[in-house]
């Protein structure tokens, strides 16, 4: 039966909010309610302020709270819980609710935002000898694992993504880099760029998409150093980084380490020529055609610029040195061509003569690039 508010009174127990918040209330406070409240049904009692506790707040925010109402059913001198969760607004009003028990628990209200406090409820509810929970082993979902690629199903990619980089960290738990590569799909953009260097051959605009949608090419480094894209399309002087208008280039990136520094990288296709002319200029000497000397020119403007006005600007560099990144004479990357044009030595030795005399900038073809992104695939 119901207690009316007057015997309620007579027993000292408080009209107050019936809330229990995990990370502020303390559950030494609780004990299980001698009586029950409706029938069977029991619930926790706080000692100090005499009152009931149906339900604990696993999550406040400013429009809504997420709520797990914990009822207690006494069968013999042992209580076994139920759980109820909800996500109520500050009116009280009902929003999502799924009611379960301890072995099945696949609640429509996601508990992302609160799993640290809801483990923390059920482990003071394991702590309890009065309380029985079934000795199967508790889980969220069914250890079987078409369920759980079920369950995950329903979740974006941040939070998929992000469960694997939580799981990854467990001590038993070890990814080899082909496990990695499998769960990129790397392989699959392998493909894309060996197909996309022919069906994609003169467009610029669709590699800026593709590496900066796969940032990932630009790393283990054989000769280069390991790159992280900071900005695409950044502006490298004149406004702020991310503004309009300025001097424009194709990505900025930094290195990767405890301290990073930029690198400014321009994109040009694979069918751009990185020789001109139909004859040598001279005995074992080609020229070089006017993209790979315009991209140079460009990329060196661009260093300057940035060096001098946009790292300087206060706005930029608080941006960038909050995420330990720093500009010291940056490097610059150009990715243009392939090696496919230069069929003969004299042409290979004239373009490879003059990216070796180029300091502070790295000219890389579009066949290298590939075979750098093979390697990170293929090899653990």
């Amino acid at each position: 039966m119901k207690f009316s508010k007057e015997i309620l009174n007579m027993l000292g127990w408080s009209q107050k909010s019936d809330n229990f918040v995990i990370g502020k209330d303390n559950f030494s406070d609780l004990q299980i309610s001698s009586n029950p409240a409706v029938e069977q049904f029991y619930y926790f009692f706080h000692q100090k302020e005499r009152r009931l506790i149906k339900q604990f707040v696993l999550n406040e925010k400013k429009q809504v709270d997420y709520i797990c109402r914990v009822t207690l059913i006494k069968k013999g001198d042992k209580f076994t819980p139920r759980l109820a969760f909800s996500v109520r607004d500050k009116t009280k009003k009902l929003v999502e609710s799924q009611e379960t028990t301890p072995t099945n628990i696949k609640a429509n209200v996601s508990l992302e935002d609160c799993y640290d406090n809801f483990w923390k409820l059920i482990s003071f509810l394991q702590s309890l000898r009065n309380i029985e929970l079934p000795k199967e082993k508790f889980s969220l979902v069914s250890q079987d694992e078409s369920e759980i690629v079920s369950a995950l199903r329903g979740r974006g990619s941040e939070s998929v993504i992000n469960i694997i980089k939580q799981l990854s960290t467990a001590s038993d738990i070890l990814l080899t880099q082909k496990d990695v590569n499998s769960l990129l799909k790397r392989r699959g953009t392998l493909a894309e760029f060996k197909q996309s260097l022919t069906s994609h051959s003169s467009d610029e605009s669709w590699w800026q998409d593709f590496f900066e949608g796969n940032k990932w090419i630009f790393g283990y480094g054989l000769n280069y150093e390991i790159l992280r894209q900071q900005q695409s399309q950044p502006v490298y002087g004149g406004v702020k980084i991310d503004g309009r208008g300025g001097q424009r280039g194709d990505n900025l990136m930094s290195t990767t380490g405890n301290l990073n520094f930029t690198v400014l990288v321009e994109i040009k296709t694979p069918a751009t020529p990185l020789l001109q002319g139909t004859q040598e200029i001279r005995n074992g000497a080609w020229s070089l055609s006017k993209n790979l000397t315009d991209a140079l020119s460009q990329i060196q403007a661009n260093i300057q610029t940035w060096e001098k006005q946009g790292a300087e600007q206060p706005e930029n560099r608080d941006k960038l040195e909050e995420l330990s990144v720093f500009t010291v004479k940056p490097k610059g990357i150009i990715v243009i061509g392939s090696l496919t044009q230069l069929m003969d030595r004299n042409r290979r030795e004239t373009f490879q003569r003059f990216r070796r005399s180029i300091h502070g900038i790295d000219i890389i073809t579009y066949d290298e690039l590939f075979g750098r992104a093979r390697f990170i695939v293929e090899n653990e």
